[in-house]
């Protein structure tokens, strides 16, 4: 019942009435995240509550999540980075697993997890190790392709080789998947081939050292893009004999037209795990670990920096751009206002719980 009433409630929103009058139905924000002991939450950010709380098969860790493209199936990496798992998040019925790992091959998926643009398919990279019986023999890494309506124990596809380091994944308007590794690779899943997308390890800027990247959080689909950021050190010179300074940049790719750009923002002076920008202004980066940190990424300036109760390590943001969500870490979502940075809420997650490294993912329906 619950789930024909979600969809005669979707219907009723595309069709631009409400169940039982004709008053219009707004659609609203709701986030979909995890924590421990095992545990999926839909939660309503208007009402500021959780509304609907979910069993996820497995163990936990690490709680990387994407959404389908209607928002209704949460497709969540679990059991120690092995298997996968699609959970209708307002039934929670497990509508979908790939159990990657056997008896004789152990499969890791370091985070990079994507669906295609029309929900249809499910790409993992996976990384296996062939268990013998005196040692672990590494394996070729492949990107590996799901029909998402295959149900439970799902079996690829197809596969094609890939590059070993990659992490979060993203599939763009067109289908093209964006892999953050080495370099910020462009694939098609149809075919295979891949290409450089954004040179980080490989830039050529002789006035830098090498970038570090962490990332772990696929979190741009608000504003549509695929964003990374790097520290790196910056010289005077191309000797690089002297350093100038320690900087923060970005590299991202607009999911939509495919256009990339690169840049630095600011000197090193706090860490950040993950950064948003505003889906109106992606001009407007905001940045988040033990501190929470809004940029203004045209003129290179900080424009605010708060500290914050703890570290959170998972950033997201209202898809009206009004708010910040952080959390990670504990068992709680801090929300700010995304102008003045004042905290104007916090959602306690159910039973304690710490969420770890879950992603947080927010969108509207």
């Amino acid at each position: 019942m619950k789930k024909l009433l979600a969809t005669l409630q979707a219907t009723a929103i595309g069709a631009g009435l409400a169940l039982g009058g004709a008053a219009t139905v707004t659609a609203k924000d709701y986030m979909v995240t995890a924590s421990r002991p095992n545990n999926l939450y839909l939660i309503d950010l208007e009402a500021r509550k959780v509304v609907n709380n979910c069993e996820i098969p497995g163990v936990f860790s690490p709680a990387v999540i994407v959404m389908s493209p209607d928002n209704t199936i949460a497709y969540i990496l679990n059991d120690r980075w092995e298997n996968v798992y699609g959970i209708a998040v307002d039934s929670c019925e497990v509508v979908f697993s790939a159990i990657q790992s056997t008896e004789t091959v152990r499969v890791k998926t370091i985070a990079s997890m994507a669906i295609s643009p029309d929900g249809k398919e499910l790409y993992t990279i996976q990384a296996p190790v062939k268990l013998l019986r005196d040692r672990m023999e590494v394996m070729d890494t492949k990107f590996v392709v799901f029909d998402t309506s295959a149900g439970q124990n799902a079996q690829p596809v197809r596969s094609y080789p890939a590059p070993r380091r990659v992490s979060v994944m993203s599939s763009g308007k067109d289908g093209t998947v964006y892999m953050a590794g080495h370099d910020i690779m462009a694939m098609n899943p149809k075919t295979g081939d891949i290409e450089v997308a954004i040179a980080n390890a490989n830039w050529d800027r002789p006035t830098y050292g090498a970038p570090d990247v962490l990332a772990f959080w696929p979190i741009g689909t608000v504003s549509r893009e695929f964003l990374l950021m790097y520290t790196a050190p910056k010289f005077t010179d191309a000797s690089q004999q002297e350093l100038a300074d320690f900087v923060w940049g970005y590299s991202r790719v607009d999911l939509d037209t495919g256009e990339t750009a690169i840049d630095d923002f600011a000197s090193v002076e706090v860490l950040m795990f993950s950064a948003v920008t505003h889906p109106k202004n992606k001009d407007l980066l905001y940045g988040v670990y033990s501190q929470l940190s809004k940029h203004d990424l045209k003129n290179d300036k900080l424009i605010k920096r708060i500290d914050l109760d703890h570290t959170y390590y998972c950033i997201n943001i209202a898809t009206d751009g009004s708010e910040i969500y952080v959390g990670g870490t504990n068992a709680d979502i801090a929300v700010y206002d995304s102008e003045t940075l004042d905290r104007i809420a916090t959602i306690d997650i159910p039973g304690g719980g710490d969420m770890g490294t879950a992603t947080i993912q927010v969108f509207s329906r």
